[in-house]
């Protein structure tokens, strides 16, 4: 019975790709994106097994799973019970996940690789979004804007039921709707932005904290000022932060905020510990925890460190990133060539992209979207701020190296992609995209 309800679920959701006006928009081949789901399924049904066989009390996975029963149970004939495991906000925003496979459950007959399928189709949706998006801002480079879709670190964390794969799908979602929102401003795009952030903030407020400089940054606000705005703005922030750290009614809340956050990681028990100080609340402590943080965040697992076998292939996979990025940041130091470097307006109008045109896949104009790109570099500035100020987030309150690495998954695309565009004219890379392109 199972079996027939996910082929039958299965068939479904591939009339679905192949129907669905988003997904025939997307510039990918409908095989290509059946294959893509086909994988997406496939790996999230692995993480699954592996964590049902090696992760402690078969992971967190799993118990949302079980929990959605017991939540079940008592909501139908237990309310009380229910209303009192969901009587703070930190407790409704950590049962997010359990109320999905609540609602999973009553589709699929209670099973766990039926839910996993289900859930699936959404994120998917989601990555294509995110991969229409970058396609638009990193134009003719199919390999930056595929990353979205083949990072194994990403493809494992949120191809299961888990935090990740929500916030993945609507970071997906919220980047699309901003796209248009500030190509074309309308109401429906600031709706839908805006309550998608919302719900970035339920499932997980630091992502939601860490996105508003990085879209103040996307939108343009430094460039779209005068030189002396520009200035006097740049001053206010600054004077902001000195005034937060001078201030004790300012800076002891937040600190406080920081170390109880911390903590409550601090108390977990998890066999891939690293050593991280902790914090006490006071800016000392910071700055002693910042080095640990920074080597953590961005570096860690290292290459056997973790305590799990699996944990060497998100290692190898962050060398490699690390890898494509010193080789960006060597061959920017290269002197460029004389007359190979195309004029540059210092007066371009930063906020101004091609107009959208439903009849092209990515409803834009190839080749306004490439000039826009290359004369605007906003939104790679803010996909790296996103995903920096994400990751060293992540160092300073995470002590455990499987958490590090789904915790970073979601931010990986945004720091990798913005140097894959920047190489996109190295020989490799270029080999790269055309069989990309020619394929997909």
């Amino acid at each position: 019975m199972n079996l027939l309800l996910f082929i039958a679920y299965s068939l479904l959701c591939g009339y679905g790709i192949l129907k669905i006006p988003f997904f025939r928009k997307s510039g990918i081949r409908p095989l290509w994106l059946l294959l893509l789901f086909a994988g997406h399924v496939l790996i999230g049904c692995i993480h699954n097994v592996i964590a049902y066989r090696y992760f402690p009390e078969h992971g967190d996975i799993w118990n949302y799973f079980r929990l959605s029963f017991l939540y079940r149970h008592r909501l139908l004939s237990e309310f009380h019970l229910f209303l009192a495991d969901n009587s703070t906000w930190t407790y409704i925003t950590h049962n997010g996940i359990i109320y999905i496979q609540m609602l999973l459950d009553w589709f699929s007959f209670d099973n766990m690789y039926i839910n996993t399928l289900l859930f699936a189709f959404p994120v998917f949706l989601g990555n294509v979004a995110l991969f229409r998006v970058f396609r638009r801002r990193f134009p003719d480079d199919s390999l930056a804007a595929t990353s979205v879709f083949w990072l194994p670190s990403v493809l494992f964390w949120t191809s299961c039921i888990y935090r990740e794969g929500m916030l993945y799908m609507l970071l997906g979602f919220l980047f699309y709707h901003l796209d248009r929102l500030f190509v074309r401003s309308t109401r429906r795009p600031l709706c839908y932005a805006i309550a998608l952030f919302l719900l970035i903030a339920y499932f997980r407020i630091a992502v939601a904290i860490i996105l508003i400089p990085a879209l103040f940054v996307w939108w343009g606000v430094p460039y779209r000022l005068s030189r002396p705005a520009r200035r006097a703005f740049s001053a206010t922030l600054i004077l902001l932060f000195i005034l937060t750290l001078s201030i004790p009614g300012l800076r002891d809340p937040l600190l406080r905020s920081v170390t109880t956050e911390q903590a409550s990681f601090q108390v977990l028990e998890g066999h891939s510990r690293l050593p991280l100080p902790a914090l006490d609340g006071t800016l000392a402590s910071v700055w002693q925890t910042f080095p640990t943080a920074i080597r953590n965040g961005f570096f860690e697992p290292l290459p056997g460190s973790g305590g799990q076998p699996i944990y060497l292939a998100f290692s190898i996979e962050l060398l490699l990133i690390w890898g494509i990025i010193i080789l960006a940041a060597v061959r920017s130091l290269r002197p460029s060539t004389p007359g190979r470097s195309p004029a540059r307006n210092p007066k371009s109008n930063w906020g101004e992209f091609a107009p959208i045109n439903p009849n092209t896949p990515d409803d834009t104009s190839p080749s306004r979207a490439e000039a826009s790109a290359k004369a605007n570099p906003a939104f790679s500035i803010a996909c790296l701020l996103f995903a920096l100020a994400g990751m060293l987030s992540i160092g300073f309150f995470v002590p455990f190296a499987g958490t590090i690495v789904r915790y970073r998954s979601i931010y990986l695309p945004f720091l990798l992609a913005p140097f894959l565009h920047y190489l996109r004219s190295f020989p490799l890379f270029q080999t790269l995209n055309r069989w990309l392109a020619n394929r997909l």
